[in-house]
Parts: C-alpha cells; structure tokens; sequence
C-alpha cells in the first residue's frame, strides 16, 4: 500500500512536468512598422520597412509566416530573441517573396519576439501607385490565414504636387470667303495583326542554399541539388525541402502564382551534438529537469528497498 501511494506521487509528478512542457497555442501581436526615409516616397528611393511580432509561447510548428513586398532588390534580415532579450537566430534572404517555416519559431515554452527588417528599392513609373511594403501572414499546413499584417504606401503624391495650369482664353474675329475643290485618294494599307503571346501555365524557382549541393525535395520529389532553377513549377502551395549529410532540414511552403520567377534560399543549420541537445534542454526546461532527476533519484531509491526487502 506504501509503494501505491508513492507510485501515484511519481505519476503526479510526471503529469505536472508534462503540463510545464506543453506549448501553449500560438497568438501574435505587433507594432505599427517603421518606414525610413519618412514623408513622400519616389520612384528610385530606397527604402527600410521594421515591424516587430511578439509570438505567445509555443508557435505550433505546421504554421508559417509568409513575407512579401512590392519593392526591388528586396533584402530581408530576421532576427528571433525571446522576449527577455536573449538571441536565438537570425535569418536573411533576398527576394520579394520569403516564408520561414514553423520548426525555426518554435521554441515551445518561450515567448519570442521576431523582428523583420526589409531594405528594398521603389521601382520606376510607379508615381501615384499604391505599394506593399511588407506583408506578413501566417498560415497552417492547410493554407488557413491565421493573421496578417501589411505596410503600403502611396508613391508621390497627385494632389500634393500637383501644378495649377493657367488657362487663356482668346477671343478672334475672322471674317474669311473660300472656294476650295479638294480631290482626296485613299490607298488602303494593310495592318499587321499580332499573335498573341501564350499565357504562362508554370511558375519558375530558383533555389540556392548555404551550403550548396544539398538535395531538393518539391512535394517529396526528388529534384536535383543546389543551386538549381525549376522552370515547371505547378500553380498553387509546394512544399520545398532541402537535406544534406551532417546537417538538419530545412522546409519551406509556398503559394507559387503562373508567369511569376521566384528567388529561394535555405541556409541550412549543422547538426547539434548529442551533448550540446542535453545542454540546451536542461536549460530550456529548468523546472522540468529538476522533476526528472527527481523522479530519477525516487525511482532508484524505490528499487533499492525492493531489493533490500528481497
């Protein structure tokens, strides 16, 4: 009756380690972002766009955040710390469009704070347009929006630099007689009528990864190393995953739209030591290793009186 009653302890205490090691669901808030130059933007300016997102706890690891711009020679830098300031990681790609897939948010009981920092270009004859800056969604595995925030931004302004135009207004008097025969031939002239251009039907991807050489995977379809350029991209959301040798995956998901090229990276982080994983946990999870080597020490204390009593 004693070992039972120790016994349902020992349950108790794993059920409770499990809770403090259960994430929680995933919740983001943010900031207005911060645009650089401030007041009108221009074609040909360059401009940085930053908006911090505070992600509650654990972030599941099927969700993704999905970034997109209007700008050119777009340069993304990510950069995730927990909310006490500690780094965890930073990431960088260049191209309009970038998702960081949920394995590289996810650090479980912590709440993290990912700060996104794009530099890109206002392109050229897009005075009076209206721009997407920066974009972020997140998404689940089944394409569900979970939530979004977007920057824009109107390029000049048309009512603010607009120029009034005189207008003069002349009054002439002509008092005219003519008799005019005029005899007018028409030559017809043939027009040339264009053929249209054949509408896109794929999208194209470019994938690079540091290192290079590592295996591609599209949907779990084996498609050459990097660096590699994929011409016959179907429409719609691909699952990209790259593998290499002493090294951990990394995934990324998509939503490709026909006619349009886009530029992927991966940098592809090593494998971590068996020593360093021990390390890393102990210190994530304090309370949670206290109660197993609590357990631990219990277990084998139980085991020695059964033997004694033996």
């Amino acid at each position: 009756m004693k070992y039972t009653k120790i016994l349902f302890v020992l349950l108790a205490a794993v059920l409770f380690a499990a809770c403090l090691c259960a994430p929680a669901a995933a919740w983001h808030t943010n900031t207005d972002a911060k645009v650089s130059p401030t007041g009108v933007l221009m074609p040909g300016d360059t401009v940085t766009t930053e908006v911090s997102l505070t992600f509650l706890r654990g972030n599941p690891t099927d969700h993704s955040l999905y970034l997109t711009t209007d700008l050119s020679n777009a340069q993304w830098k990510c950069e995730i710390f927990h909310a006490g300031g500690t780094p965890l990681t930073t990431l960088a790609h260049s191209g309009k469009y970038y998702s960081i897939n949920g394995f590289s948010l996810s650090y479980r009981s912590h709440e993290i704070i990912t700060t996104i920092t794009l530099t890109g270009t206002v392109p050229q004859s897009t005075i009076g347009s209206e721009l997407v800056l920066l974009s972020a969604e997140e998404s689940t595995a089944n394409d569900i929006v979970i939530s979004s925030y977007e920057k824009k931004a109107v390029i000049g302004s048309s009512a603010a630099t607009a120029t009034p135009t005189a207008t003069a207004t002349a009054t002439t008097t002509t008092t005219a007689t003519a008799t005019q025969t005029t005899t007018a031939t028409t030559t017809a002239t043939p027009v040339a009528t264009a053929t249209p251009k054949p509408t896109p039907s794929t999208a194209t991807v470019i994938i690079s990864s540091n290192p290079s050489g590592s295996d591609i995977f599209i949907d779990n379809n084996y498609k050459g190393f990097t660096p590699t350029t994929q011409t016959d991209v179907s429409p719609g959301m691909h699952t990209i995953l790259l593998k290499k040798d002493g090294y951990l995956d990394d995934t990324q998901t998509m939503r490709f739209d026909a006619g349009v090229t886009y530029d992927m990276s991966f940098t592809l982080a090593p494998e971590p030591k068996a020593s360093e994983v021990v390390i890393d946990l102990v210190k994530e999870y304090p309370t949670a290793s206290l109660v197993v080597v609590l357990i631990f020490v219990v277990g084998v204390f139980i085991l020695m009186l059964l033997v004694r009593r033996r």
